[in-house]
């Protein structure tokens, strides 16, 4: 079975906002969520900052005594599942919660139920262990308690890609559904890093911006003074849904998934791969499903997060790609607003391109002031820009190696891909 797949829901939980209206015009308007850390005293970290979410409040979406049993990963999973569902209008009781499935991605899972626990047992002892620990602390645990919360009984898998991990966990979805396994799909990811595990993993590999001073312009995605990321945490979630469903019960219609690409640069765990060559595939794989040339597309949401060799490798990859192309694309980066959130925020950058392609409006990469000559593509520099845009693209690397890109196409423009495209998409699988 060939079947086409689109988005008719978005929700966010994001340093910028909550909600997709809130997510979206913080983006085009260039705000960052970047400031000093509260969630712990960092005053011994070389990087004090992070990128948190404020005013989120867990019973808004959950009740008291479930969100007082789960993660913060876990409940920002939920908020943004069920914003994502409230905005796609389906009506789940409606709905065979056979065909309904659930694909949601995390890179390092529930670290707040880590930290607890290794508190109580390092400094308590076995006997103040509770073993409701053991069914919290696991990254299934977040897919069981989005299951039971919207009676999703089919297809259900935790996706862990480390940063890709969102972006995996959607294209995941698209394939389950494109090959029948499901109707309708809630997909995206989810991290929440910002505790003292894991920025202290992060400070020892001196992978962290230092500019303590002007939080809000740590972050410079692609700009020569770029120095590292900052932490963020968040979570994206989209609907995903079979073509025809969708236009039967009129749903609105946000964007059409058109191909994915997956590869590995099976590499060094701890170092990214300074070779080009897989992410390259990951593009070319993407674009073949889609039944696209290189020139189709109009933008990119990249992965650039401020780090040295990173945006350099991924403008490489760019040119590589798309040839005397890459010099017309348009290129952009969130991650200086919404800091880097792995597993969600790669959920975020699809969420970014969507909204682009929905809106016509390109999302700026802010703090750019100083050009790198090895960084010479057009960065949509400080301001939104309108843009009628047919075709753009999500694309994640992450160490370890996976590589994911994904391929957007806006749905009024119907004529733009091939009648055989559904087809040869879904056979060709996910790699």
């Amino acid at each position: 079975m060939n079947r086409r797949v689109v988005v008719t829901g978005i929700g966010v939980v994001s340093p910028i906002g909550i909600g997709k209206n809130a997510f979206w015009h913080s983006l085009i308007n260039g705000r960052s969520g970047i400031g000093p850390i509260t969630h712990f005293d960092a005053s011994s970290y070389p990087c004090k900052i992070a990128a948190e979410v404020h005013d989120f409040h867990a019973t808004d979406f959950i009740d008291a005594k479930s969100a007082s049993r789960m993660a913060r990963g876990s409940a920002f999973a939920i908020a943004s599942i069920r914003s994502a569902f409230e905005d796609s209008k389906l009506d789940l009781s409606n709905e065979d919660p056979y065909q309904l499935g659930l694909s949601y991605g995390t890179a390092l899972g529930p670290m707040d139920i880590y930290e607890k626990f290794g508190a109580t047992f390092y400094e308590r002892g076995l006997k103040h262990v509770s073993p409701i620990f053991l069914g919290m602390m696991n990254h299934n645990a977040m897919i069981g308690a989005i299951s039971e919360a919207f009676n999703i009984r089919g297809y259900n898998t935790a996706i862990s890609a480390g940063c890709s991990s969102g972006n995996v966990a959607i294209a995941n979805a698209y394939y389950v559904i494109a090959r029948g396994g499901a109707d309708i799909l809630a997909t995206g990811g989810v991290d929440t890093p910002i505790y003292p595990l894991t920025f202290g993993l992060y400070s020892a590999s001196q992978s962290l911006a230092r500019h303590n001073g002007n939080p809000q312009e740590a972050m410079c995605p692609y700009d020569k003074r770029r120095s590292g990321f900052v932490l963020g945490e968040g979570a994206g979630a989209l609907i995903l849904e079979e073509r025809e469903r969708a236009i039967k019960r009129q749903a609105r219609i946000y964007a059409e998934v058109l191909g994915c690409g997956l590869t590995n640069d099976a590499n060094n765990l701890a170092i990214s791969s300074p070779e080009t060559r897989d992410s390259i595939k990951a593009f070319q794989i993407a674009l073949t499903k889609a039944s696209l040339s290189p020139d189709d597309v109009d933008y990119v949401c990249g992965h650039a997060h401020s780090s040295v060799m990173m945006d350099k490798k991924e403008t490489l990859i760019i040119k590589k790609v798309f040839g005397e192309h890459a010099f017309r694309l348009a290129v952009s980066s969130i991650k200086a607003m919404i800091g880097h959130s792995m597993g969600g925020g790669t959920a975020l950058q699809s969420i970014a391109a969507i909204l682009a392609l929905h809106e016509g409006i390109l999302p700026p990469t802010i703090n750019y002031q100083t050009p790198d000559p090895e960084c010479d593509l057009d960065y949509v520099p400080n301001h939104p820009r309108k843009k009628n845009i047919n075709v753009a693209i999500a694309n994640s690397f992450v160490l370890g190696g996976t590589n994911v890109v994904i391929v957007y196409g806006n749905p009024k423009k119907p004529n733009l891909y091939p009648p055989s495209s559904p087809a040869e998409r879904s056979d060709r699988g996910p790699t």
